[in-house]
């Protein structure tokens, strides 16, 4: 089986990772030049989904930190917690965004069932492939052959916070 990955992000790694340990041929095609990835970028992955990559993806204990304790405050109320989570096991995990990238980036060079192509604009080559999974919005793909026709705006909030380690 032949799978192409449209897309060079965390998700289309971690997929074709997955499939090359099933011993699946991958090509990911991506816009020409590296990808940069922000150091100050993080990502939360629960208890039972960083079990699964350990497991399944790849080893990344030593890249993320392991969250026991959650305390969430507020100014309103004098530094009141309005939330706590208290756990002797791991909640969830925080990981770097680079360094998964890195990681998992390294970890593809060396597999034989990997390859990673400049995408193009001639678009008989997917053609090949079993599969054609495609995890970036913004790409020549999907610019031809879906159209915007649903537009959504979200009003939404964001909050920040400073974690204490």
């Amino acid at each position: 089986m032949r799978v192409c990955i449209l897309g060079s992000g965390l998700s289309a790694l971690t997929l074709a990772k997955a499939l090359t340990n099933e011993n699946i041929y991958v090509d990911i095609f991506s816009k020409s030049g590296n990808r940069k990835i922000s150091p100050s970028r993080t990502i939360g992955i629960s208890k039972s989904n960083f079990d699964y990559f350990n497991k399944n993806i790849s080893n990344i204990e030593n890249i993320s930190w392991k969250i026991k304790r959650i305390e969430i405050f507020t100014d309103n109320l004098k530094n009141e917690k309005i939330l706590k989570f208290d756990n002797k096991e791991q909640l969830f995990s925080i990981v770097k965004n680079y360094k998964l990238y890195d990681l998992l980036k390294r970890s593809l060079e060396k597999n034989k069932y990997f390859k990673k192509k400049k995408l193009e604009k001639n678009h008989e080559t997917l053609k090949k492939y079993n599969l054609v999974i495609n995890t970036e919005f913004n790409n020549l793909i999907t610019k031809k052959y879906f159209n915007r026709k649903i537009s959504k705006k979200y009003n939404s909030l964001a909050y920040t916070t400073t974690i204490k380690h």
